[in-house]
């Protein structure tokens, strides 16, 4: 009696099975480890070899969102305009793919950044042509009005980007970089007294970091390693509010909130004693107040502390002050 042959297609459709997905799941592993190398130089502020790995693993899945987040995170933090542009197109596939927070801010923060570069680009092209006007009249009012245009395509992205970071605080409530960030979008928009809110809110949760930090410091049992580490993250926090406070000073300069503008200055240098642009600042304001021998005394410790030649306008301002103060007294 003949044996049964076996059929061989079974067996096959098994083998091509296996085969499929063992090619399935390297290239998933290539992708993660495209993913991760990604990730790590972001992480260092390397984003032009973050958008390069990003790249390759998006010729394996041009749709995956963890990839096209660092891709488009990548290009933002090169912080030029070109570069900028391209990353709509990369979070915009990061938004539809994570369906997250985090891609909510993201595409805040493209906005922003993009929104900030034109509108200080328009400005200052707007600036330039009413000091040194076109010949031709219709010329001038062309360029002007495409000037005008720009400032206007800017404020349209402070809009979105106030309109995600409101979404995005809706879930984390105190999201320090999303706080930190719509107070700026809202400054810009002179939305002095909302913005106020936000960044003093962003001031509040730097204070407590910095709080928990110094009781860390205080720990015998912290090695070298930790210690360093937590004086490096404390010299951010710091930084960071300096920064912040800078912000708060120029919206109550706007508002002629003269005293209050001098009070963020003082704590700025409270902070940052070497931060020479807030003894010129606060000079300015003891200034208009009247406060003369102050203001000298600020402009002198400027003059001593900036690399700015003597013939900048900066200079040259601290240099009257100090020159008048001096001829009040008698030197």
């Amino acid at each position: 009696m003949p044996k049964p042959r076996i059929t061989l297609l079974p067996a096959l459709l098994l083998l091509f099975g296996a085969c499929s997905s063992t090619e399935s799941d390297n290239e998933e592993a290539r992708i993660e480890d495209f993913r991760f190398r990604a990730g790590q130089y972001f992480q260092q502020g390397r984003y032009v070899q973050a958008f390069q790995q990003s790249q390759l693993g998006l010729q394996l899945d041009e749709d995956d969102g963890g990839l096209n987040l660092i891709a488009g995170r990548s290009l933002v933090m090169q912080r030029d305009l070109a570069q900028v542009a391209r990353a709509f197109t990369f979070l915009e596939i990061a938004q539809d793919e994570l369906d997250s927070y985090k891609a909510d801010y993201s595409m805040a923060e493209f906005h922003f950044r993009y929104g900030s570069m034109l509108y200080g680009f328009a400005q200052e092209e707007k600036a330039s042509l009413l000091e040194y006007p076109e010949p031709d009249a219709k010329l001038q009012a062309a360029r002007l009005k495409t000037s005008e245009d720009r400032i206007v395509k800017a404020q349209d992205h402070f809009v979105q980007a106030e309109e995600l970071l409101d979404d995005v605080l809706s879930e984390a409530v105190e999201d320090l970089n999303s706080l930190e960030m719509r107070g700026q979008v809202r400054a810009l928009q002179q939305k002095d007294a909302l913005a106020m809110e936000d960044l003093s809110a962003a001031i509040d949760i730097l204070e407590q970091s910095r709080q928990f930090k110094n009781r860390k410091l205080t720990d015998p049992t912290l090695t070298m390693v930790q210690e360093e580490r937590f004086y490096r993250d404390l010299d951010g926090d710091i930084q960071r509010e300096v920064a912040i406070r800078f912000v708060m000073a120029t919206i109550l300069k706007r508002g002629d909130a003269l005293r209050e503008e001098e009070a963020q200055y003082s704590l700025i240098l409270g902070l940052d004693p070497d931060a020479e642009v807030a003894y010129h600042s606060r000079a300015l304001c003891r200034y208009e107040l009247g406060r003369l021998a102050e203001a000298s005394a600020d402009m002198r410790e400027f003059v001593g502390r900036t690399a700015l030649g003597y013939d900048t306008p900066p200079v040259r301002e601290a240099m009257r002050i100090i020159e008048e103060y001096s001829a009040l007294q008698g030197g």
